[in-house]
């Protein structure tokens, strides 16, 4: 055989993975990856590239094979225990999320390529297979038990059998739901949902619901978007789950009306309160541990009340944040029960 298959790298596991993370990220240092701050690969992980780069406070979990020509891994990006991704380019960026046990690799080509934008997750037991390029958007995910795949052949092209060989393209703001099934070439719109256990194979248009085997749209301008009044009613719905999540953890939490808005308050290893209002002039920043949640803002309004003072900001208008506390980390986790994902803007 000219080409020598690769096998499962147990020499550098044994070698490199084995080894402490502080110690393995001082060998992939010498070796030139960059890596920032603050990044952990877990007791049997490993990287291997010939370009590798890993952005601060990510995580790559125990017993995990990550394996590429090219490496570009973004901040804050999580790699769970167990999975392997093993493909000629791998680009992950800020804040996504890949799963335990999923498998991201295959037959190989000089285009093979998965690229994962900001806040996408890849559940567990799925396997992507890009051998040709798999692009998936911001704020996509794709459900546990899904099969995406660029290649498609057995039998003989030669005597008629279909042979397929084509990319796959996921927008941004989509879901897959668990155990659906993608095709090479198809290629999925912004804002679009998928209904489970379908099949996709050719193009969904952005803004629709699609479902079926081979997926047809279903509903189009998809979804109706709500008015700031429900959204407010939504927001105030979303706190009052999470101050009983909060009280069902052990905390002393409560949710009350405020001048203008409404605050939780939460007791306990820190003391802290979350105010909601509409805008970022209508209260005084109080300490560090507090969160400043506005129903319409911006970016500058965030730089501006972190520069006087608070732990952490956010905007439901713009969907973005900064700084950061330990209240305002989990009321972030809390909201991405309701697909409200945050962006960064430090």
């Amino acid at each position: 055989m000219l080409v020598k298959k690769e096998s499962i790298p147990l020499l550098h596991m044994i070698l490199v993975g084995l080894l402490p993370s502080f110690i393995k990220i001082m060998v992939y240092r010498l070796r030139g990856y960059k890596i920032d701050k603050s990044v952990s690969v877990a007791f049997g992980a490993v990287v291997i590239g010939k370009k590798v780069s890993i952005g601060s406070f990510s995580k790559v979990g125990m017993f995990t094979i990550i394996r590429a020509d090219e490496i570009a891994i973004g901040r804050h990006v999580t790699i769970g225990s167990m999975s392997v991704m093993d493909t000629g380019k791998i680009f992950i960026d800020d804040d996504a999320r890949v799963n335990e046990q999923v498998y991201v690799g295959g037959m190989k080509t000089p285009e093979s390529e998965i690229r994962l934008g900001k806040r996408t997750i890849v559940m567990q037991m799925s396997y992507l297979n890009p051998t040709l390029p798999i692009h998936v958007g911001d704020d996509s995910g794709i459900g546990g038990h899904c099969l995406l795949f660029t290649h498609a052949s057995w039998n003989s092209m030669l005597d008629g059998f279909p042979v397929k060989f084509a990319p796959i393209k996921i927008g941004r703001k989509v879901w897959l739901p668990w155990r659906v099934f993608i095709m090479p070439g198809a290629e999925i719109g912004d804002e679009v949902v998928i209904a489970a256990n379908s099949l996709v194979n050719g193009i969904i248009p952005r803004n629709t619901l699609a479902a079926g085997s081979p997926a047809k749209v279903i509903r189009e301008n998809f979804p109706q978007k709500p008015d700031n009044k429900e959204r407010d009613n939504m927001v105030n719905h979303i706190l009052g789950e999470f101050c009983r999540y909060l009280v069902y953890n052990a905390y002393q939490a409560d949710l009350s009306s405020a001048l203008h808005g409404v605050v939780l308050k939460i007791a306990g290893k820190k003391n802290a309160k979350i105010h909601y209002v509409s805008s970022a002039d209508k209260f005084v920043v109080s300490g560090s541990e507090d969160v400043y949640v506005l129903l319409n803002g911006n970016n500058d309004d965030l730089k501006s009340l972190l520069k006087r003072g608070a732990g952490m900001a956010v905007t439901l208008s713009e969907n973005v944040r900064a700084g950061s506390n330990d209240a305002g980390e989990e009321l972030l986790r809390f909201f991405s029960r309701y697909g409200v994902r945050f962006g960064r803007i430090d």
